[in-house]
């Protein structure tokens, strides 16, 4: 099995890559939108990837499905200014946020129907933050890694990721259809250790801290990656009627902007069979404690 996955420290890639519990060769890439053009290339069979990139990479002919979950809520915003009313307060600023088309983008531009601000596109995290360190924009929009990474050079949190849109699915488990209809068996091993991948950060944030520290060789401390496990602890394998009404509600975002024509059903998103087998139970999502 060939996996894409990006580099955000919440997804259990990491853990299972670190443990070593799957026959799979790994590839990184930087952005949502690189998994959809490796996807195309047949380079990857499954990825960790948000959402609205798929809806693109769907509207472009590519055969692919979102067969599980991973976490919701995982857009954060942080900036160098008041805290007064949201979104009220991003008015007159410059807001740093991924590529075009990220979910991070699309969230971050629903918002500017009910304020103005200035929003500049990045097509690399560390690159927003790089700008917001030198004073070339006012905030950053993205994951809970970017936004605790900039409360170091004097952010303050201005939208945690429950102010914004419920539910967003800030990434999932996506397969090629063709992968899906004739490698089952391996899909549903994955699922099953991916689940217990979401079940570690869920409910052992230090231990997954510890581990995650060490596998980037000490590069950020456990203090600062409990943190970033901490700013959204909504972790789970299952795709709820929530999550799937949350994407399409993103999709209707994506048709305002011009970024693909027309809605997608879901069924042409999802595919819940091998999921609902493995966790038939109530989502996890909103199971959490904030000191686990």
């Amino acid at each position: 099995m060939r996996i894409g996955y990006l580099s955000t420290l919440y997804h259990t890639s990491h853990l299972l890559k670190m443990k070593k519990v799957l026959n799979a060769e790994w590839r990184v890439f930087g952005t949502g939108m690189e998994i959809i053009s490796a996807f195309e290339s047949e380079m990857i069979d499954l990825a960790y990837i948000g959402l609205t990139p798929v809806i693109v990479g769907i509207e472009r002919g590519l055969e692919i499905a979102c067969i599980a979950g991973g976490h919701v809520e995982g857009t954060a915003i942080a900036g160098r200014f008041e805290n007064r009313e949201f979104p009220e307060n991003l008015n007159g600023k410059t807001v740093g946020v991924p590529a075009k088309g990220s979910i991070h983008d699309v969230i971050l531009r629903s918002l500017a129907e009910k304020v103005r601000f200035e929003i500049k596109n990045y097509p690399w995290a560390e690159m927003i933050l790089d700008d917001f360190i030198d004073g070339k924009i006012d905030a950053v929009c993205g994951t809970p890694n970017l936004a605790v990474l900039a409360r170091k050079y004097g952010a303050k949190l201005i939208a945690k990721p429950s102010d914004l849109l419920p539910w967003n699915p800030s990434y999932g488990i996506v397969v090629r259809r063709d992968f899906l209809d004739e490698s089952e068996e391996k899909i549903r091993d994955f699922l099953i250790k991916h689940e217990w991948g979401t079940n570690i950060l869920r409910e052992s944030r230090d231990f997954s801290a510890r581990l995650l520290s060490e596998y980037l060789k000490g590069e950020l401390d456990q203090s600062t990656i409990r943190e970033i496990l901490d700013m959204s602890p909504k972790y789970c394998a299952s795709l709820p009627e929530r999550y799937v009404e949350s994407t399409m509600k993103l999709a209707e975002f994506m048709v305002n902007l011009g970024y693909i024509k027309d809605t997608p059903n879901p069924n042409e998103i999802f595919d819940l069979e091998i999921i609902l087998e493995i966790h038939p139970q109530r989502e996890h999502y909103t199971s959490f404690s904030m000191t686990p």
